[in-house]
């Protein structure tokens, strides 16, 4: 058990090279949900208190991208559909014909970017604090993200240091990317909850031309709540909608 959650598998799997540290936990009787969490963080970073309340219904299936968790960096450049490709290794070893997908920040970018990429694999899609591209991003924390990079970048290119090298590359994953936009959006023909925050990073016109692109998505927008500050409504607020979203209320 792990945090009163049951633990059905966790190890590695071989892909592209790298081994993949993964995790499937919940109802070993449920439906498969996948939960992808944000920026560098690995499969056990996930935010907010989703996870173990979702795991009593779902079988819910995490992974450590590359160059978090014990997963490796390699040495290809991260990309979203580098990662699409890696989430579908990870579907096939598992045996996962179908899925929801549960997805933040860039773990919800991931997301959207699968669900176009490989729509056969997602029974619906929920995201939060996610965009389809960097114009979505409000001025201020895009030019943090930037900074932040080129800091990590350079540090990488003197040191040689393969830490700095990581954290370039995971940053970068905010830099240029994702490459959707609505046109690509509109081709997601499931069950689509898009959640955002009041103060989010993310601009609230860009979200909610997210909502519009997909036809009959449902949008809530949590009053008061920034990027990963609204997880703090969870309880009585994001819990009870995703439950809804997903069929078990």
């Amino acid at each position: 058990m792990e945090n009163n959650v049951n633990v059905i598998d966790y190890g590695f799997f071989n892909h592209d090279g790298l081994d993949f540290e993964y995790h499937v936990s919940g109802n070993s009787d449920g439906k498969p949900l996948v939960m992808l969490n944000g920026n560098g963080g690995d499969y056990r970073c996930f935010e907010g208190d989703l996870y173990v309340p979702l795991s009593e219904h779902f079988r819910i299936i995490r992974f450590s991208t590359r160059g978090t968790g014990k997963t490796p960096l390699g040495d290809k450049h991260l990309t979203f559909p580098l990662f699409c490709d890696d989430l579908k290794a990870l579907l096939d070893y598992l045996g996962v014909k179908k899925t929801a997908i549960f997805g933040f920040s860039d773990g919800g970018n991931l997301a959207m970017v699968f669900a176009v990429t490989y729509p056969e694999y997602v029974e619906r899609l929920a995201v939060f604090g996610s965009n389809l591209n960097t114009r979505g991003t409000k001025t201020g924390d895009q030019l943090g993200i930037i900074k932040d990079h080129r800091i990590y970048a350079i540090k990488a290119a003197i040191t040689k240091d393969p830490e700095w090298k990581r954290r370039a590359e995971i940053e970068g994953m905010m830099v240029g990317q994702p490459k959707l936009n609505y046109k690509k959006l509109s081709a997601i023909k499931v069950p689509f909850l898009n959640v955002f925050g009041e103060h989010d990073m993310i601009k609230r016109s860009h979200s909610r031309k997210i909502t519009k692109a997909v036809e009959g998505a449902e949008e809530v927008m949590v009053l008061g709540g920034g990027h990963s500050t609204a997880f703090r409504k969870t309880d009585f607020l994001i819990l009870p909608v995703v439950k809804r979203f997903l069929g078990i209320i």
